[in-house]
């Protein structure tokens, strides 16, 4: 037989208000996560819908373009954009070139800034502070500024005033022309003066000077040079650092058009600079339609952006995980 037990009125008050609190707290909790999910779904919207937009316009035939009844799905497939924007780009020829001088420039930059990097974190030398004030300062300079010196040099390049000694030697004018040629990216990354390299200096440094000493006493205890415990010792426990440099500088020179556009001319052209040009380029294609069907030529350019963009969704597919923790251990906010 089950003993009912009977409260006092000022439990039961008691027992009705803490059910109350309890309601009143799921409920917060539900609205919470209501909101929480619908303020993300609208943010991924706005991140997704030129994405959507682009891959909508480009299969869409163009009479779907005229029929208001289409949207986003597209009644009447058509891969004419792709091919016509693909042929107009040189796609192969202007990938294969952005990826060379990405991924040299890339790595040149993890060399060159691990060990400018290693420098300012570990030594003492006159004027760090100073030095690395300019360092930081080529971060805060636009490159626009700076463009007309920096053509000149590698249009005329003189590495150490060598090319005015040969040439006063010789009696002929005789400099290097870098314009056109990817080792007027190279270069400057090999010296630690590429596109962001300042950031990747500083990154560097920071994760250095995080790093404890004793592994540095250790190696010097064991016979090692500075160089040696710099290669065998400090750079294998800097892979965080290192992907997160290799990514960025891939990226930044992979999508730069500014210096592409003046360094390589219109002869030899990035992925970026002939996306940039497509619109006039698409004449010579598709007719000289460019003003009598704009729709033909913006479904072209959609296609464009989309072949353009898929080379770094494709590294962001395989390298994001890695990208998010490396960040994370480097401490970049």
């Amino acid at each position: 037989m089950v003993k009912t037990v009977k409260m006092s009125k000022p439990e039961r008050a008691k027992k009705l208000m803490e059910t109350k609190l309890l309601y009143r707290i799921k409920t917060g909790k539900w609205i919470w996560t209501i909101a929480r999910y619908a303020i993300l779904v609208l943010l991924a919207y706005q991140l997704l819908y030129p994405i959507i937009y682009m891959i909508s316009a480009s299969v869409k035939a163009p009479i779907d373009s005229y029929d208001p009844s289409v949207i986003w799905i597209p009644k009447h497939f058509s891969a004419t954009g792709f091919l016509d924007a693909f042929k107009t780009m040189k796609y192969m020829d202007a990938l294969v070139r952005s990826l060379g001088i990405g991924l040299g420039c890339a790595i040149l930059d993890v060399i060159s800034c691990a060990l400018a990097g290693y420098g300012f974190a570990r030594y003492k030398f006159p004027l760090k502070t100073f030095f690395f004030a300019c360092v930081i300062l080529t971060l805060i300079v636009p490159t626009q500024t700076i463009i007309l010196p920096y053509y000149m040099n590698m249009r005329y390049f003189d590495p150490l005033g060598i090319m005015t000694l040969f040439s006063k030697i010789t009696g002929n004018n005789t400099m290097i022309n870098l314009v056109g040629s990817n080792a007027a990216f190279f270069i400057p990354s090999a010296l630690g003066a590429g596109i962001r390299s300042g950031l990747y200096i500083y990154i560097f440094k920071q994760f250095f000077e995080g790093m404890s000493a004793a592994l540095e006493e250790s190696a010097y205890v064991d016979g090692s040079g500075p160089l040696r415990t710099f290669v065998h010792i400090m750079l294998p426990n800097a892979k965080n650092a290192i992907i997160t440099v290799f990514l960025f500088s891939f990226v930044w020179h992979f999508n730069d058009y500014y210096l592409s556009k003046q360094l390589l001319g219109t002869g030899k052209r990035t992925l970026i600079v002939a996306l940039s040009s497509l619109r006039v380029d698409l004449a010579a294609v598709i007719g000289g339609q460019t003003t009598t069907d704009p729709i033909r030529i913006q479904t072209r350019i959609q296609a464009g952006c989309l072949l353009a963009i898929l080379p770094m969704f494709l590294l962001y597919i395989v390298t994001q995980r890695k990208l998010a923790d490396s960040i994370e251990h480097i401490g970049i906010k």
